[in-house]
């Protein structure tokens, strides 16, 4: 593929992302398209986004439980951008703003130091962690159906879409995270729980997963103060007007949104 493709298609994904729009997965066009260009069409991807005046944040995990690994038929963990004006606050959420959203409940990471791959370990990530927070996030594929490969979900910057966090933030220091616990409750009853041992063993891990693969693909650092969503707890859960949706987590607080 060319340069000029990969524009087109960054531009295709990102348009039906701000259009609210589904489109067919890239790779029925492009049967070959590879993971490896797939984030350099996420890479581009960014860039638009850059210019339109906005602020990378942060970035997310994708596929690091065995739940949502299983969930979505995924083999491997991924990862994708957050910028600015993805950030919600907790209280009422529209869903008309999406095209088929899911919540996930996520710990994630703030570094207050930061990471280089290619040799990232979870003591190095620990090291290098501000604060852990509460957070939930809607993911929203833009694809037809919810339904794509490895190099179409990459491509598209993992289903990024929105995401809230709770108002607490705790050091993590002489925790356990593998222990710390999610229980997700819609409309005041318990549908889902699942700990950070969840997340490829440990949360941390997925920072540290991270930080190795941005080096492997882009040759980029995680800076201080940058978020880590760490992936989901348990299965992703589709969103309906009306309700209200409220996870709570050992020593971490918890976050909550209304649905309108």
């Amino acid at each position: 593929m060319t340069q000029q493709q990969y524009q087109e298609l960054a531009r295709r994904t990102l348009a039906a992302q701000e259009e609210n729009r589904e489109i067919p997965m890239l790779t029925r066009e492009f049967p070959a398209l590879t993971r490896a260009e797939g984030y350099q069409i996420q890479a581009l991807r960014e860039q638009l986004v850059l210019d339109q005046g906005h602020r990378l944040v942060g970035y997310k995990m994708g596929a690091t439980s065995l739940a949502k690994r299983r969930q979505m038929g995924s083999k491997m963990p991924s990862y994708g951008r957050l910028f600015e004006h993805y950030q919600l606050p907790e209280g009422e959420l529209a869903l008309d703003r999406f095209i088929h959203p899911k919540l996930e409940s996520e710990i994630t990471f703030q570094l207050g130091k930061p990471l280089k791959g290619p040799f990232v370990t979870v003591p190095d990530v620990l090291s290098a962690t501000r604060y852990i927070i509460p957070s939930f996030e809607i993911i929203d594929s833009r694809y037809e159906g919810f339904q794509f490969t490895g190099p179409d979900v990459v491509s598209d910057n993992i289903s990024a879409s929105s995401f809230v966090l709770g108002q607490q933030r705790v050091d993590p220091y002489g925790m356990d995270l593998t222990q710390l616990g999610a229980t997700l409750y819609i409309d005041g009853e318990d549908m889902a729980y699942g700990t950070g041992s969840e997340i490829l063993g440990h949360p941390a891990r997925a920072v540290a997963e991270l930080a190795n693969l941005l080096w492997e693909q882009e040759r980029r650092i995680l800076e201080p103060g940058i978020l880590i969503m760490t992936g989901s707890l348990t299965a992703a859960t589709a969103l309906q007007r009306g309700q209200r949706l409220k996870t709570v987590f050992s020593m971490l607080g918890s976050v909550e949104l209304h649905i309108i």
